[in-house]
């Protein structure tokens, strides 16, 4: 079981789920991933039909809702049925979500069946904006990208960022895109399943750093490495985008467009602007960055997303930081800092990447809210603390939500995406060893997508044997 609801009530009992089940619910609930779940979940032992309602529920017997009480759903199992009952089409799925996880295999006259113990529950996430970021690199495989789409819905996050390292095939640039870079047809149903089970994707491309669309340290240029003639969109060293230019702005306008036209409908795009080395902090250039976002955001506003941007070239190391807390501060000076905040459009989004902060608060977050930002705190897989300090100062500092960054390392930190989810909805503060949640998500992933035997899939990492 991953989560713990807080107000869960148990009662005598338990709902053992018959080989078909026939169940009323909202038409939002007629998905395929969400029947296949059910399959799943149940350890494939009984098998959902639907027949639709107008109401935001999801009913199989004759058990009754409870009222939600200011909740967002209302779970009640009882032995002749089941009731899920909730205030949207999003709050049923992630109702939905929930009751699954709390489904067990029992033995059944020498024979495997499932059951949910009789209880209630009423339940509102702790923090509302619940989203998760995950890079698409020439190493990903496609099924890597699904399973983790599953993975995260049936975590209940709320937003999912999808940023392409060379590995989506554009039309306004082919070099964008590495020979065996996915098309828009191979993507397209992944996003929908992500649909289905609730989540918005929001489509990512770096529009000032990292336009090599590769890892630094490695030393690839998705672009440059396949035409060098195209040079002249970059700087010198081809780690950022020559954003003076009216050519790169326009390939940028055109790469946001087919994202957004890939990705849906939804209210955000992610731009990156992380980690744009040999930048000089000039009164000149910093107005042009400034300018070019704030460009940026008006478009994008004109289409009713708004803009994510990394944190690290806004803020600079303040006296009063914390030590034992690593901050990463790209930018020289406080006067440096406190002219682009004051330059900066107020409706960017900050998402504030902290990685080897273990002590709550985490100090940075405080500034960007206080200078009317809305703020988003993204820990990564650094270690437990780190996790807990993030989680425990979107609470405190009631920041707009959190955005848990995975990176290159889910081979050994998937199992802190399971983590961070359940800060959304629990209170995580209680030490626990990382290995309740290696073996909870190792559980949760053998449910989303079973892999029929191949060894190669199983679990997060490929190899049993590190370096082997």
């Amino acid at each position: 079981m991953i989560f713990h609801p807080q107000n869960l009530k148990k009662t005598e009992g338990a709902f053992v789920l018959p080989a078909a089940v026939s169940a009323v619910a909202n038409p939002c609930m007629d998905k395929d991933i969400l029947k296949e779940y059910w399959r799943n979940f149940s350890f494939e032992t009984s098998a959902l039909e639907l027949t639709p309602t107008d109401a935001f529920t999801f009913v199989i017997g004759d058990a009754p809702n409870i009222p939600l009480d200011g909740c967002d759903y209302s779970i009640n199992v009882t032995k002749n049925g089941v009731c899920v009952y909730a205030e949207s089409a999003q709050a049923l799925l992630h109702g939905y979500m929930t009751l699954l996880d709390q489904i067990k295999a029992i033995d059944v006259d020498g024979e495997v069946a499932a059951c949910i113990e009789c209880c209630e529950v009423r339940e509102s996430p702790l923090i509302r904006n619940r989203m998760v970021h995950f890079c698409i690199f020439p190493e990903t495989e496609l099924w890597q990208l699904q399973r983790f789409v599953r993975m995260c819905g049936a975590l209940k996050y709320t937003h999912i960022v999808l940023e392409f390292w060379g590995m989506l095939q554009y039309d306004c640039m082919k070099e964008l895109g590495w020979s065996h870079a996915f098309t828009k047809e191979q993507i397209k149903p992944i996003i929908k399943e992500a649909n289905d089970m609730g989540l918005e994707v929001i489509p990512m491309f770096n529009h000032w750093g990292h336009a090599s669309l590769s890892r630094g340290n490695k030393g690839k240029h998705t672009v440059l490495d396949q035409n060098p003639k195209l040079q002249t969109y970059f700087d010198e060293t081809g780690w950022c985008w020559d954003i003076k230019k009216p050519k790169v702005r326009a390939l940028l306008r055109s790469i946001r467009e087919e994202l957004c036209e890939l990705c849906g409908e939804g209210k955000y795009f992610h731009v990156g602007c992380d980690e744009a080395y040999g930048f000089q902090f000039t009164t000149e250039n910093m107005d042009g960055i400034c300018s070019f976002l704030g460009e940026i955001s008006r478009d994008m506003n004109e289409k009713g997303r708004r803009i994510i941007a990394w944190h690290d070239m806004f803020l600079s190391k303040h006296p009063e930081f914390n030590p034992d807390n690593r901050y990463t501060c790209n930018n020289p000076s406080l006067e440096a800092e406190q002219y682009m905040l004051a330059h900066l459009d107020r409706n960017i989004i900050i998402a504030d990447w902290h990685y080897q902060a273990p002590i709550a608060p985490v100090q940075t977050s405080a500034i960007f809210k206080n200078e009317g930002f809305d703020t988003l705190l993204c820990p990564w897989d650094r270690g437990l603390a780190q996790t807990k300090a993030a989680i425990s100062t979107t609470k405190e500092f009631e920041l707009m939500g959190f955005m848990h960054t995975t990176w290159h390392t889910l081979s050994g930190g998937m199992y802190f995406v399971t983590l961070t989810a359940m800060g959304g909805f629990e209170n995580i503060d209680e030490a626990k060893h990382s290995i309740h949640f290696q073996l909870t998500t190792a559980a949760l992933l053998r449910k989303i997508m079973p892999i029929n035997g191949d060894c190669r899939k199983a679990g997060w990492c490929k190899a049993q044997i590190d370096n082997v």
